[in-house]
């Protein structure tokens, strides 16, 4: 038996109800950050107050709207994003059994707009989830701009430091997904599903040191799809 095979674990099927009941709680109500209040009580009286911190910090209706699709990008971030294209379909050749065929995945353009709007409405309102803080699931993302399907996933990877301008942090979110668990609900398995058809990347980067990239995978009826 090929140790690659992906296999369905007890865990597998408990995380799967869990995230079912997830998707179920954040139809009803959606996900927001808890506030935090500071009163001027609580501060003390005898620490002085920096002149700097007297700014007044301006949150506008932009700066907390979502960011929807992007169509464009860097020539540096394309080229990340084609670099873990081919990371995910070498990985996808090597592992999958041989009667499916090389597992390739075709390119979906579309499909790779609405990954690097996530990716970068996450860095933009510092989150890290699949679902935005008005309740979109990555399904909802897909389906809103008309990308048809019959199912889909959503990997998410997240490289902090000096090389995530670089296509070090495409090595390494890739390695830490493949270093996972042999398992069907992982990120690991997610890459690997041979019901996949299509695929999108998107990755965004933050000057501060931060780049996120989001995988998304559909499987579709090929007559309607145009791919690579």
């Amino acid at each position: 038996m090929n140790k690659d095979w992906l296999e369905l674990t007890p865990e597998d099927i408990e995380r799967a109800e869990q995230l079912s009941r997830a998707e179920q709680l954040t139809r009803a109500q959606p996900i927001m950050p808890d506030v935090i209040t500071i009163h001027p009580s609580e501060i003390p009286p005898d620490r002085p107050v920096p002149a700097a911190s007297r700014t007044i910090i301006s949150v506008t209706h932009d700066d907390l709207a979502p960011v929807g699709a992007q169509r464009d990008t860097s020539v540096d971030l394309q080229a990340m994003e084609e670099e873990m294209y081919r990371l995910v379909n070498t990985a996808r050749s090597s592992h999958l059994p041989g009667w499916i065929g090389t597992g390739k995945l075709k390119w979906h353009e579309n499909l790779a707009a609405v990954a690097r709007g996530h990716s970068a409405d996450m860095l933009k309102r510092q989150y890290v989830a699949h679902v935005s803080p008005e309740g979109i699931s990555a399904a909802r993302r897909i389906g809103q701009n008309s990308i048809s399907y019959i199912a889909c996933g959503e990997n998410i990877g997240i490289y902090y430091g000096e090389g995530a301008h670089t296509s070090q942090a495409v090595r390494e979110i890739h390695d830490a997904f493949m270093n996972q668990p042999r398992s069907m609900t992982n990120h690991r398995g997610n890459l690997l599903n041979p019901l996949w058809t299509h695929v999108g990347i998107g990755i965004a980067f933050n000057p501060d040191g931060s780049l996120v990239a989001t995988q998304n995978f559909i499987s579709a009826p090929a007559a309607r799809i145009r791919g690579r």
